[in-house]
């Protein structure tokens, strides 16, 4: 396994959240957008307008999967169909519904139509919505309880001033579209930069994103959800360098395992009960199993904890099921 650098930031959460969280507290995630989750309260920030969420971390029903088990005990589930490239040429994001048994959820990238695929067993796409703004370049998605979020993100020619993550109730049907949205703009305090990667936390409370890191050590980001609608400048809290550029991440439904993909490997953290997001990834992953793939750019773990999918970005996409053997 090539060599790691992970470095945690000291200035911890300048935009970002406290590692104040206690274990107890065991909810599922808000459903909607009205108001703040329940758990976030905004702290002023001395010098600054913006503010500091402070969050209690709140997991759904442990699985008791570790990254350790997923690393060590995975297998390709044979066979491995092809997905639908005539709906999905260039998939770009995939994430498994919290609340539809088996649905997975996965979107293009830029140069084509703001839709959002459903996915059921092997490879059909089983329902198509069209979400209401612009694709202008989406590149990863996540979700916490029954809301989505769209990564708009992409920016290789570091050219956006801004750039912004979609939020989309979960929809309940097929052929509708999506047009109950909210939008956080924000940018990076060393400027433009390419991001591939999201994952929002199981309460809702905020989002982690993860610079490509093409050139240099890849960043990582707190971004507060809170109901501002002003544009925040977030600041880099962790960064690690792991010799490649980093395509998609996904954190697991019970909170606990943190996914980390490039285009060739699948890196996998554990997360302590006591750490955010960006605490965990300042962890040491483990290297699990991967397929070949044209250009690996999409993870999604599956939401019993005992596996993941992975799906390349090019034509011709395989659907790639990793999985714990049954007991």
């Amino acid at each position: 396994m090539r060599p790691i650098v992970l470095t945690l930031v000291i200035a911890l959460g300048a935009v970002g959240c406290s590692n104040d969280r206690e274990s107890s507290a065991v909810v599922q995630p808000p459903t909607t957008f009205e108001g703040q989750p329940e758990s976030l309260t905004t702290v002023p920030d001395s010098g600054s307008n913006d503010a500091v969420p402070t969050t209690t971390l709140r997991l759904t029903d442990p699985t008791g999967i570790t990254a350790a088990d997923l690393c060590v005990g995975v297998m390709l589930v044979e066979p491995t169909p092809q997905i639908d490239t005539d709906l999905l040429p260039e998939t770009s994001g995939v994430v498994y519904s919290r609340t539809v048994d088996g649905r997975m959820y996965a979107h293009n990238d830029s140069g084509n139509l703001p839709r959002l695929f459903g996915i059921g067993a092997g490879s059909t796409v089983d329902a198509v919505w069209t979400v209401g703004t612009a694709l202008l370049d989406w590149e990863d998605i996540a979700v916490a309880g029954s809301t989505l979020y769209f990564a708009d993100t992409g920016d290789n020619l570091h050219i956006r001033p801004t750039v912004r993550l979609i939020a989309s109730r979960e929809p309940d049907g097929s052929g509708a579209t999506l047009d109950d949205l909210k939008f956080w703009s924000f940018t990076f305090a060393e400027g433009r930069l390419d991001t591939e990667a999201v994952m929002v936390d199981v309460d809702g409370a905020e989002a982690v994103l993860i610079t490509k890191g093409t050139d240099s050590p890849a960043g990582v980001y707190v971004l507060p959800l809170t109901d501002s609608s002003d544009a925040v400048t977030l600041e880099r809290v962790a960064e690690f360098d792991i010799g490649e550029s980093i395509s998609a991440a996904d954190l697991s439904a019970d909170g606990r395992v943190i996914a980390v993909r490039t285009p060739t490997r699948v890196l996998l953290f554990d997360r302590p009960v006591t750490s955010s997001i960006a605490e965990a990834l300042a962890g040491e992953p483990c290297e699990a199993a991967s397929a070949p793939e044209r250009q690996g750019e999409a993870i999604a773990l599956h939401p019993d904890g005992r596996g993941y999918t992975t799906l390349s970005e090019r034509e011709s996409a395989t659907r790639n099921d990793f999985r714990l053997p049954e007991s």
